[in-house]
């Protein structure tokens, strides 16, 4: 449960913001009720950085889940997506356009649920930051977004999102939401939007500092709430500590987040720049045995190598050598990819000698099995690549449905968590092995990145 958000009292500093939908602001209906919106967009089509898309560098776009909507079935299958465009800019900008409305919801006949234009309101302002930032620092960025919990979804460039699109669905939401105080990386994966192999980093978003004095705090001997002076994240009930403009008291010192959520902020990077990147991070200093380089064993006859990965707390890879190679897709060769699919005999020694892992059974209700074994795509000519190809689909698929090789079963699922302790338990925080086996010899480290959901090895 979480307290629903009020509209800032002073609406004149916020300005437009523009619905996903960017080709329908073109559409007739637009063009004569919305006039001069689509030229202020500046729709850029089929540039390098997104090949097949249109995207809007002046805006951000604003997308509502279905669950947003009051009626969501007619959302779903309501295909004249110029009157749904209209319909969402008069709405999130009636502020500009009709000062006295008042956003009653549902009860109010309105199309989408009471509250919902404030989350559009408290994103606006964001979208100067992500505008502002130099051409250079974000030149590997796809995309820069915000999801809020209610369903409202705020993303940089402006780029159509995917009908069905849940922000608080999405694995990047869910994996922020359980790590509250952490930087989250998730496992590669083929973008939505058509942007190809992308990895996200997400953070969670926390509800404005409530107004809470000084003497309430002093007489909290527990973790103290959001509002209250601290010193570190240690301090708070919510794990963060930071200095925040909020109105209350110690202004000028770091306080306490509170310990609800209103939103998860995201970035998208192409999976390939970011492995570059880290790569070249982590060189050694003599560049003789940084990653990915061979050279010669100490007993001068056999060739060694440094193998470097990154996975996350349940043992997936989320960055490995391999990855950098395979074609976007072939999505099952990089997303979701377990470490012990590319370092068996590791793994097994990280579960059952040192205790790090800790292999998971249990039973998917929801499973997924396919009628015919995994083949990749060779092609994705006929298929929708892209939201606006998808929404064309929808609107010209016929009677008849198309065949599908998957289908929902119940599965015995296995899956790995990390034991974090066993890392605290060293001196140095680094976990330290050596394997002698009939694939490979040699030693191996495992170590902690903080304040991240990330270990190396």
């Amino acid at each position: 449960s979480f307290r629903e958000i009020s509209e800032p009292s002073d609406l004149s500093l916020y300005k437009k913001s523009y619905f996903n939908l960017l080709i329908e602001y073109n559409s007739s209906k637009a063009l004569k009720e919305l006039p001069n919106e689509f030229e202020a967009l500046e729709v850029k089509v089929n540039l390098s950085k997104y090949p097949g898309l249109r995207v809007s560098y002046p805006y951000s776009s604003i997308f509502f889940a279905p669950n947003v909507y009051c009626d969501p079935n007619s959302y779903f299958y309501d295909d004249d997506l110029a009157s749904k465009t209209v319909n969402a800019h008069n709405y999130i900008n009636s502020h500009i356009f009709n000062k006295s409305f008042v956003d009653g919801g549902c009860e109010a006949d309105l199309k989408y649920k009471k509250g919902t234009r404030a989350y559009v309101l408290i994103s606006q302002p964001i979208e100067r930051y992500w505008n502002q930032r130099p051409a250079e620092s974000v030149k590997e960025v796809k995309w820069t977004y915000v999801g809020m919990r209610s369903g409202v979804f705020r993303t940089y460039p402006g780029h159509r999102s995917v009908r069905l699109y849940n922000p608080v669905s999405r694995s990047w939401y869910k994996r922020a939401l359980n790590a509250q105080t952490k930087t989250t990386l998730s496992s590669p994966y083929l973008d939505a939007a058509g942007a190809g192999k992308i990895i996200t980093i997400s953070q969670a978003v926390f509800e404005g500092m409530q107004n809470i004095s000084k003497e309430m705090c002093d007489e909290i001997v527990r973790k103290k709430p959001g509002g209250c002076h601290c010193n570190r994240g240690e301090d708070c009930e919510s794990g963060v500590c930071y200095v925040s403009k909020a109105t209350g008291t110690d202004i000028n010192l770091p306080r306490c987040a509170t310990n609800r959520l209103i939103g998860v902020t995201g970035t998208d990077l192409g999976y390939n720049d970011f492995q570059t990147k880290i790569m070249s991070k982590m060189k050694s200093s003599d560049n003789l045995k940084s990653c990915g380089k061979e050279y010669k064993c100490p007993n001068g006859l056999d060739t060694c190598e440094t193998r470097c990965y990154l996975f996350d707390t349940n043992a997936i890879l989320i960055m490995a050598p391999e990855f950098i190679n395979e074609k976007d897709l072939e999505e099952k060769k990089y997303s979701q990819v377990n470490l012990g699919m590319v370092e068996g005999e590791i793994m097994k020694d990280l579960i059952y000698r040192h205790g790090f892992l800790r292999r998971l059974e249990n039973i998917d209700f929801s499973g997924t099995c396919t009628i015919s074994p995994y083949q990749p795509k060779v092609t994705l000519e006929g298929i929708p690549t892209n939201p606006e190809d998808q929404d064309n689909y929808y609107k010209n698929r016929g009677p008849i449905p198309s065949f599908q090789n998957e289908y929902g079963c119940i599965q015995d699922a296995v899956r790995y968590s990390v034991n974090e302790s066993i890392l605290g338990e060293y001196q140095s925080k680094i976990l330290i092995g050596n394997l002698s086996g009939p694939c490979m010899n040699g030693f191996y480290y495992v170590a902690a990145l903080p304040k991240t959901n990330l270990f190396l090895l």
